[in-house]
């Protein structure tokens, strides 16, 4: 008898972390450049004196690689809006870039290793605005 009590009382705590976890989704994440380095960040909802959909570039070791940031708007292949914190010694973030979507709107996020060689190993994450 026991055994079952217990039993229930995981599925009901279960339960209701699967309804807080869905009820509020993430609206702010980062993503990491390749081999680390630095990262992206992406405010989906405003949040103190950051206004929704704005993004940054933040670079968090002197490696000799800036981080560079493009957002693809509706996920179409073209990069719509840049930051890049080139420059700037490390540790540095970008300020935020406002851009003003309509909600729901899809976005991918690359971020990338720069030099002056070029971009390196880009990685992407995908959001809404």
């Amino acid at each position: 008898m026991r055994l079952r009590k217990t039993k229930a009382g995981a599925v009901m705590l279960a339960a209701m972390g699967l309804t807080i976890s869905l009820s509020s989704p993430a609206s702010a994440w980062t993503w990491g450049a390749y081999e680390g380095g630095g990262y992206g960040a992406w405010q989906q909802d405003p949040s103190g004196d950051v206004k929704g959909d704005s993004f940054q570039a933040c670079d968090i070791k002197s490696d000799g690689y800036a981080i560079y940031v493009r957002i693809d708007i509706g996920r179409d292949g073209d990069f719509d809006s840049s930051v890049t914190t080139k420059g700037n010694l490390a540790p540095y973030c970008t300020l935020w870039k406002y851009l003003d979507l309509p909600e729901g709107t899809p976005i991918r996020m690359y971020v990338y290793k720069s030099d002056a060689d070029g971009h390196h190993n880009p990685v992407w994450k995908d959001g809404t605005a």
